[in-house]
Formats: C-alpha cells, sequence, structure tokens
C-alpha cells in the first residue's frame, strides 16, 4: 500500500509540469509603471501636505509652536511613503471638511495636532 502511495505521488509530481522561471517574474514594464504610480502618489501626497501648511492657520500654528515651515517641508521628504500617506489623509480630511460641525477652536486643535505629527515624524525621520 506504501509503494502504491509512493508511485502515485510521484506520477502526481511528473504530470503536474514544471513553471518556468518567466512565470514568476514581473516584466520591467510593469515595475517601471509601478514605481511611476508610487512616485505620482508620494507627490501628490506631498502636494497636500504642503498646501496645508501654507493655510493661514498653519502658518500661524508654526509660528506659535516656534517651527519653521521651509524645515518641515524638507524634512517631509524623509518620510516613509505610508507615513506620508497618512498624514495626506488627515490633511484632506481637513480640507473636504474643515469645520465638520466643530467649532473654530476644535479645527484649530486638528491643525495643530496634525503640525505637530508632521514635526515628530520628520524628527524621527531625520535622526
Amino acid at each position: 500500500m506504501t509503494k502504491q502511495r509512493y508511485s502515485f505521488a510521484m506520477v502526481l509530481l511528473l504530470l503536474a509540469g514544471t513553471a518556468s522561471a518567466q512565470d514568476h517574474l514581473v516584466t520591467s514594464r510593469a515595475a517601471d509603471q509601478r514605481l511611476q504610480e508610487a512616485m505620482a502618489g508620494r507627490q501628490a501626497d506631498l502636494r497636500a501636505l504642503d498646501a496645508v501648511l501654507a493655510s493661514p492657520q498653519a502658518t500661524g500654528t508654526l509660528e506659535a509652536l516656534g517651527q519653521d515651515a521651509a524645515r518641515l517641508r524638507d524634512g517631509m521628504a524623509a518620510l516613509s511613503d505610508g507615513e506620508l500617506r497618512d498624514l495626506a489623509t488627515r490633511a484632506q480630511a481637513l480640507q473636504d471638511d474643515p469645520a465638520a460641525g466643530l467649532s473654530g477652536d476644535v479645527n484649530q486643535l486638528l491643525i495643530i495636532f496634525l503640525i505637530v505629527a508632521i514635526i515628530i515624524l520628520v524628527l524621527q525621520a531625520v535622526d
């Protein structure tokens, strides 16, 4: 019985066929396209964050915190794609619905939180 199972397993292995190396490789065109998409997404995220930092509320908050917007912009380049995506999503939510039924004070606190998060991430990325 064991000999029959062994024989059966060998036949299955032989009939299963082999996959060529080409079956598992990504074409250079597909890789280039994916890289272009990732770069475009990263640039869009950087633009979204830059728009928030350029807002009058953010400028005032940065001044109150003693931070330089140019330094933060330079440091954002060191953030990972995931960190940028997270911050850009938060920034977009603030732009899409800035009040969202919240008072001006709460909205200001949300902007402060976003700026502090950017500062913390930039400092971690630079160190």
